[in-house]
């Protein structure tokens, strides 16, 4: 999201630095990563929303139609890009893990949605995983 921020501050500096083709795909494929990770939280939150009220999913509903077709098309579309690595790769021990693609989705919403309010609330703040020390001594080889 600071990436996708300060290259878009002078968004005709990178227009004119990376052309047309480069500026367009860099808003679609960034932009909407982030787009799509703080929306699905809003369409599964909405929909698990209206069913825990007692809503019943209807087909001639727009919303409910809208909702599921969005997240559909995401699921959809993960899944047919993951699946196709992994059969090009031959990795048919990995397909049931696929069944996870909705916690994965859920969990990398949640982080997206605290990364989009630690950006509004402290901007200059980076959020880093501590990896801690390694037990293993190095050994520093000398230039030749």
């Amino acid at each position: 999201m600071q990436t996708f921020a300060v290259h878009n501050r002078r968004a005709g500096e990178l227009l004119d630095d990376i052309g047309w083709r480069g500026f367009l795909f860099f808003e679609l494929f960034v932009g909407g990563m982030i787009t799509a990770s703080l929306l699905h939280t809003l369409f599964l939150a909405t929909l698990l929303v209206r069913l825990a009220l007692g809503h019943s999913f209807a087909l001639d509903d727009p919303w409910d139609l809208f909702c599921i077709a969005v997240l559909a098309a995401g699921y959809g579309g993960a899944l047919v890009l993951v699946l196709a690595g992994l059969v090009r790769r031959r990795q048919w021990g990995l397909l049931p893990y696929q069944l996870l693609l909705p916690l994965y989705w859920v969990l990398h919403s949640l982080a997206a949605a605290k990364a989009a309010w630690e950006l509004l609330r402290r901007p200059y703040f980076w959020g880093k995983t501590e990896h801690g020390r390694t037990r293993l001594p190095r050994r520093i080889r000398p230039a030749r």
